[in-house]
């Protein structure tokens, strides 16, 4: 804290906590790689429980299962499976989008280890709800 005064208790009390948070994030960031050595199976459900009438005043609503698209970033480890489930088949032009930003990461291997589930189901509720 070089450099930096403090006109109260409080602010040095602040600036302690966003250390001690700042450190935390780091451990936490640590554990994500170790979890990415592994192998895993990594289940995206985009599923949003607000009243869907209200939902359907948002323009562009439909999108948001696609929002989740970035967990995708598992399949950089090699032994990583990410199954993505949605109610509407998501348009395989995003898929490869997103696949094409995984680095060093082989497409055709990516896209193999990604399973996509569609329930195909545009009812006014909750994936998590759908059948």
């Amino acid at each position: 804290m070089q450099g930096l005064t403090f006109s109260s208790s409080k602010s040095l009390e602040k600036v302690t906590k966003i250390q001690q948070l700042q450190m935390q994030l780091r451990d936490r960031w640590l554990s994500v790689d170790e979890f990415d050595a592994e192998e895993n199976d990594v289940l995206v459900i985009p599923s949003l429980s607000l009243d869907q009438r209200e939902l359907l005043k948002v323009t562009g609503v439909h999108y948001y299962e696609e929002r989740l698209l970035f967990a995708i970033i598992r399949l950089r480890n090699p032994r990583t499976r990410v199954i993505y489930i949605t109610s509407q088949p998501i348009h395989p032009n995003v898929i490869d989008y997103y696949l094409q930003l995984l680095p060093g990461v082989p497409f055709p291997h990516a896209r193999d280890r990604l399973i996509l589930l569609s329930t195909y189901d545009s009812a006014l509720k909750p994936l998590t709800q759908k059948s």
